[in-house]
């Protein structure tokens, strides 16, 4: 399996991001007393990740080539420039610079999300559609993996030698995360006479109900992992505990859901699984949603960590289809749009989790999104119906 080593690598390099602004600093500024409602803050940082799809078909006409890959280059001076902003941000003093600090995460959103964009180029363009599975499987896995880091490293050296340590120790994982991507086989060529990349109307019709999937595939469920880490806190869960809980939850009970994801998409195909899928999720968010008067601190736990099963089982077979609907000329510009549209639905979830549970408390918040998971059952039915027609 050292054919999809660099994969796991670069998606690694991804969920270590995500989860140190999304976990890693909200847990942090959670423990120094921050707010639900200024937390809420923190998800405005994934603004890039909405916007890159404008900026994608620009990277995919002047990326850098390197050892035969022609996405490569740009992909590894993007992770560099992610290193180093790492570095200023530890310089940082988080009890008098909140804003700065925000402002450093949003520069390091707008690398990140291009730098995901040619990531995405990179496994398309490499991988036949025998071999996408394992490459989803490395995709959601090694983004699953960096939560370890992400989270459970950066907590523990925060707590142990505080904030400069922590994000020192980001930055020099982000570094040594560039070596194994030597081993990167080369992409395969673009056609003489395609069309340069672009993001136009054509594009926007061309794919659109794989568009609207992607919007509502996710929304309830983005909405109860948005409050994961907070809501465990608050039932509870001593903050030396919770970087460990997080771990097992992205690398055991995460690892289970890859591994059945990708089973059933070799099993069964990238259709059969979506709506299946779908429906466990609504069932979690309905439990999740009758459990707020009767579920203790474990009961809280076992349910997050079924969350997150499904929630891996969900993207593993949605990122194999999505990888099946982009165009040949233009792979990244093409994933990048569908991702732009996730991001946008995963920052509004957390933004609007955060702010309703402040205002109504967990209760009224899950049992919303218990009603929205359902609901959303009926259009993804026929949106599925409209992908398999042609």
């Amino acid at each position: 399996m050292s054919r999809y080593l660099p994969y796991w690598c670069y998606y690694l390099h991804q969920g270590m991001l995500t989860a140190l602004m999304l976990q890693g600093v909200t847990g942090y500024f959670r423990h120094q007393g921050l707010d639900l409602a200024s937390l809420s803050l923190l998800s405005l940082t994934f603004l890039p990740w909405i916007g890159k799809c404008f900026w994608a078909p620009w990277c995919e006409r002047h990326c850098l080539a390197l050892r035969g890959n022609r996405y490569l280059g740009s992909l590894v001076l993007l992770q560099l420039g992610m290193a180093t902003v790492l570095l200023l941000v530890s310089t940082l003093q988080p009890a008098s610079a909140l804003y700065p600090i925000l402002m450093a995460l949003m520069l390091l959103a707008v690398l990140s999300a291009t730098h995901d964009v040619y990531a995405d180029a990179i496994t398309i363009t490499t991988c036949d559609s025998h071999e996408r599975p394992f490459a989803n499987a490395a995709q959601v896995g090694g983004s699953y993996l960096g939560v370890v880091f992400g989270s459970l490293a950066f907590l523990y050296l925060a707590e142990r030698w505080g904030w400069q340590a922590g994000f020192m120790g980001m930055a020099l994982l982000s570094l040594a995360l560039l070596l194994p991507l030597r081993g990167l086989p080369a992409s395969r060529a673009r056609a003489a006479q395609a069309p340069p990349a672009r993001l136009d109307r054509a594009t926007l019709r061309a794919l659109w109900p794989a568009l609207c999937l992607v919007a509502i595939y996710y929304l309830a469920m983005r909405g109860v992992m948005a409050v994961q880490t907070v809501m465990l806190l608050d039932k509870g869960l001593d903050f030396s505990r919770l970087g460990l809980v997080i771990t097992l939850y992205g690398t055991v009970a995460s690892g289970l859901g890859i591994v059945v994801g990708s089973w059933l998409a070799r099993r069964l195909g990238p259709w059969r699984c979506l709506l299946p899928s779908m429906l466990v999720h609504a069932g979690i968010t309905l439990a999740a949603a009758l459990g707020v008067r009767l579920l203790d601190l474990q009961g809280w736990l076992v349910l997050f960590a079924l969350v997150n099963v499904a929630a891996a089982i969900g993207f593993v077979t949605l990122y194999n289809l999505l990888m099946g609907q982009v165009r040949p000329h233009q792979p990244a510009t093409d994933y990048a749009l569908f991702q732009s549209v996730d991001a946008a639905v995963a920052m509004l979830a957390s933004l609007a989790a955060m702010q309703v549970a402040h205002r109504v408390g967990y209760g009224g918040l899950l049992a919303g999104l218990a009603v929205i998971a359902w609901v959303s059952l009926w259009p993804a039915r026929g949106l599925w119906r409209k992908l398999q027609g042609p």
